[in-house]
C-alpha cells in the first residue's frame, strides 16, 4: 500500500536585508508550485531565504512574529505543510538560525534551531535538539539546516525519531557544495531514507538542489539557475527498503540492532579527546 507524499523544493534567490521582497518571491514560487502540480503537500525553501545574507542582529524576529504570519497565511492559503527556509530567530538575548514548520491550516506546529552553525564564520546560537513532526496519513518528516547534514548522528537523530524522509534547507555557495550532495546521497543510503537538500542561488548559494531516494540514487538534481523541483515520492519504499535491502542485499538499519555491541559517543570533553591534536584548538568545549 503507497503512501505518498508530494513534494515541492523552491531553489531560489534572495535579496540582502530585504524580508518583505524575499517573502513575497517564496509565496510566487508557492504559488507556481501549486499551479503546476495541484498535488503537492509539501514545499521547503533554502536555508536563511526570508533575511538574506544580512547582518543576523539586524534581521532577526522573535517567534511567533510578522515573518511568521505571513508564512502562517501561505501555508493555510494553499493547503499545505510550508518550511520557508530558515530566519534569525531572536530569543531573550541569542539568536538562532531557526526553521518554522506550518501546517495546511496555517498552525506553526514546531520549530527546529541549527543545531552545527557553521564556525567559526556564522555567529548564531546552536539549538539542542532534532525535531520531526508527522503529515498526517503519510509518515514522519526529520527536519535539519545545511551544515548540520555533515554530522551523521543528526541524521541519525531524526531516524531514530521515525522520519522517513529529511529536509535539508541549504545555503551553500562554496566549493564544497559538491561533498554535499555526496554526502546527500551517502546518509540517504546508510539510513535508508529519503532526502532533500534545498540549496539557495546567489547571494550565497550555489543551487544543485537535489532529491535522493532511500537507496541513495538521485531522483531529482537541480541546476544553478531559479528553479522549483516537484516530486511524488511513497514513503513505503522507505518501509520496503529497510526490510528487504538496499539492491535487496543489506538491510543496514536492521543490522544496527542485530549485534550486542554499543558504542560511546561524546564522552570526553573535545580538548580531552584523541581527535583534538589532529584537527587543533580553535573550537571551544
Amino acid at each position: 500500500m503507497s503512501r505518498l507524499l508530494g513534494i515541492g523544493a523552491c531553489q531560489m534567490g534572495t535579496h540582502h536585508g530585504d524580508i518583505q521582497t524575499n517573502l513575497e518571491s517564496l509565496a510566487r514560487h508557492v504559488k507556481s508550485i501549486k499551479f503546476y502540480s495541484p498535488w503537492v503537500q509539501l514545499i521547503c525553501a533554502p536555508e536563511l531565504i526570508i533575511p538574506g545574507v544580512s547582518p543576523m542582529a539586524a534581521a532577526a524576529q522573535e517567534i511567533p512574529g510578522p515573518i511568521t504570519a505571513f508564512c502562517a497565511e501561505l501555508a493555510r492559503e494553499y493547503g499545505i505543510y510550508l518550511i520557508p527556509g530558515s530566519m534569525y530567530e531572536k530569543a531573550g538575548d541569542k539568536i538562532f538560525n531557526t526553521a518554522p514548520v506550518f501546517d495546511p491550516q496555517g498552525e506553526l506546529i514546531t520549530t527546529y534551531r541549527k543545531m552545527y552553525p557553521w564556525r567559526p564564520y556564522e555567529k548564531t546560537d546552536s539549538g539542542s535538539q532534532t525535531i520531526t513532526f508527522e503529515v498526517q496519513g503519510v509518515g514522519i518528516v526529520g527536519l535539519c539546516i545545511c551544515y548540520d547534514l555533515w554530522f551523521p548522528e543528526v541524521i541519525r537523530d531524526l531516524v531514530w525519531k521515525g522520519a522517513e524522509i529529511i529536509l535539508v534547507p541549504t545555503l551553500t555557495g562554496t566549493q564544497d557544495r559538491k561533498q554535499e550532495l555526496i554526502l546527500s546521497q551517502a546518509a540517504a543510503a546508510v539510513n535508508q531514507c529519503y532526502l532533500v537538500s534545498v540549496n539557495g542561488l546567489k547571494p550565497g548559494g550555489k543551487g544543485q538542489s537535489v532529491i535522493v531516494d532511500p537507496e541513495g540514487q538521485i531522483v531529482q538534481l537541480a541546476d544553478q539557475l531559479s528553479e522549483n523541483m516537484m516530486a511524488m515520492l511513497d514513503l513505503e519504499r522507505v518501509t520496503q527498503v529497510r526490510e528487504y535491502g538496499t539492491c535487496g542485499v543489506s538491510r543496514a538499519m536492521i543490522s544496527y540492532f542485530h549485534e550486542s555491541h554499543r558504542f560511546q559517543h561524546q564522552k570526553e570533553a573535545y580538548r580531552d579527546s584523541s581527535i583534538s591534536t589532529t584537527i587543533g584548538h580553535f573550537v571551544k568545549d
